[in-house]
């Protein structure tokens, strides 16, 4: 069994230039930051706030952060052995059955839990992150994602969440000494069926090395 207790020590921040993990190997940024910063959305996202309007852009962000960060914390609770249901029962009805929905769908695969909710970070790559959940999915080790959203998802859109679970995987290797290369993406949809993913993080290394080399090209001395 992993020894996590490595992890204990890191602290996190959220500084001028993003969300920053203070590790024992140095101060590495988020790989959710790094990912946004490097984004080709960017141009998209600020032609969709420009639209809405900034306070509109805002409040609809916030709206599904929270919710997003609600739903999390259930699966988190669950897939730890807790009993969710009397909480669970007095949330908003989308977020009752998107945390139904989110569960069935790691029902079908989590066989054993290593850890949830554990900083992990790259020495090498120089980036952290809190990965949702490491463990067996149908016998296999996996690192496993949560996500939310209020459409269904296909492939092409979603290759930075694979790219984010890569480089879970590349730390969680790094660190422990671990070989685990299946990426397992669970996407509770707003009003339908829940959509799970797989991959190989080998896949996604190459995308990975060049998102940290490009974020760090542009943010360097930050």
């Amino acid at each position: 069994m992993t020894d996590y207790s490595i992890t204990n020590s890191v602290s996190v921040e959220t500084l001028k230039i993003g969300r920053t993990y203070f590790t024992p190997n140095g101060d590495f940024p988020s790989i959710t930051t790094l990912l946004g910063k490097t984004s080709d959305n960017q141009v998209w996202l600020q032609k969709w706030r420009d639209r809405v309007g900034e306070e509109e852009a805002d409040r609809i962000s916030k709206e599904a952060t929270d919710r997003g960060t609600l739903i999390h914390e259930y699966a988190e609770k669950y897939f730890n052995g807790e009993d969710i249901k009397p909480d669970l029962v007095h949330e908003k009805p989308d977020v009752r059955e998107m945390t139904y929905n989110l569960i069935k769908a790691g029902d079908r695969g989590i066989d054993e839990v290593w850890a949830q909710e554990v900083a992990l970070w790259s020495p090498s790559l120089k980036y952290a992150g809190r990965v949702d959940l490491v463990g067996l999915w149908k016998g296999i080790p996996t690192i496993v994602d949560f996500k939310t959203s209020k459409k269904k998802k296909n492939v092409k859109q979603i290759k930075d969440y694979y790219v984010q679970c890569a480089a879970y995987a590349y730390a969680h290797n790094e660190l422990f000494d671990t070989d685990i290369k299946q990426i397992v993406i669970l996407i509770t949809v707003e009003n339908t069926e829940p959509q799970i993913f797989t991959g190989n993080m080998l896949n996604y290394i190459p995308d990975l090395k060049y998102r940290i080399n490009k974020y760090y090209e542009l943010f360097r001395g930050n």
